[in-house]
């Protein structure tokens, strides 16, 4: 695999990347309807409990990530964060596919979820530290870690996983010994709920990558030209296939 040293991002020589055309249509591009009751940073914000400033910082981050797709040879790869923006940008098909991909970046941007497996985790894992270093060669700065770094749990999420499940057991114990029961129905009590405590801790870690990358992948086409039709598919390993503009 090209690693990013090799890799030089197609920007205009002598120009930076908010001087870049694309980059000036990515951030002009709206993603909220101003007439809609419930526009689409609102949703975002809802379905993944994020506050308004967490969810305005997450969509800056997805155009950030959608330009390293399009100005590198070999694509970028999005964390978690910045995929669920991905995946629910890509339920809006009119705005995704016909006003953004066409009449703003100029091609395609297929998602693809990973296949799985130890080889293609690894194969992941770098191209998910390639695009760390692709980001901040071209924006010069360090890619914010709450984003780009973040396990699927979110800033409010959080504290509610890590606690919550602490305090079922008390919990049941004090109710437990308000209404009069057995020492031995609490002991019950208290094993069962401390399962059930683990059970949700587990399922709200579920999914998560140890380098906060998402795990899946999108392949780059249209105008891009033959040579980027099939550039990811799903054996990049977790990337989007740039092609460059």
């Amino acid at each position: 695999m090209t690693t990013i040293t090799s890799i030089t991002p197609r920007i205009r020589e002598g120009t930076t990347f908010r001087q870049d055309p694309l980059w000036q249509g990515i951030t002009a591009f709206q993603l909220d309807d101003p007439t809609a009751a419930l526009p689409f940073s609102r949703k975002l914000a809802r379905e993944n409990d994020w506050n308004e400033h967490f969810t305005s910082r997450a969509i800056t981050e997805y155009r950030r990530f959608v330009y390293l797709c399009c100005i590198s040879p070999t694509g970028a790869s999005p964390s978690y964060v910045i995929d669920q923006v991905w995946h629910k940008h890509l339920l809006y098909t009119e705005n995704y596919w016909e006003d953004f991909c066409t009449k703003v970046l100029g091609r395609k941007l297929h998602h693809h979820p990973s296949k799985g497996g130890p080889p293609e985790q690894a194969r992941h894992h770098d191209w998910f530290q390639e695009t760390l270093r692709l980001y901040q060669t071209v924006f010069g700065e360090s890619p914010p870690t709450d984003i780009w770094h973040n396990t699927p749990r979110s800033p409010r999420k959080s504290l509610r996983s890590r606690f919550f499940p602490r305090l079922l057991p008390l919990l049941l114990l004090l109710s437990l010994l308000l209404t009069g029961c057995t020492p031995g129905e609490t002991v019950f009590g208290l094993i069962v709920l401390a399962l059930l405590a683990y059970r949700t801790t587990r399922q709200t870690s579920k999914g998560q990558s140890g380098d906060g990358s998402s795990g899946s992948s999108c392949s780059s086409g249209s105008s891009c030209g033959s040579s980027c039709g099939s550039s990811c598919g799903g054996g990049c390993g977790g990337g989007c296939g740039g092609c460059g503009g």
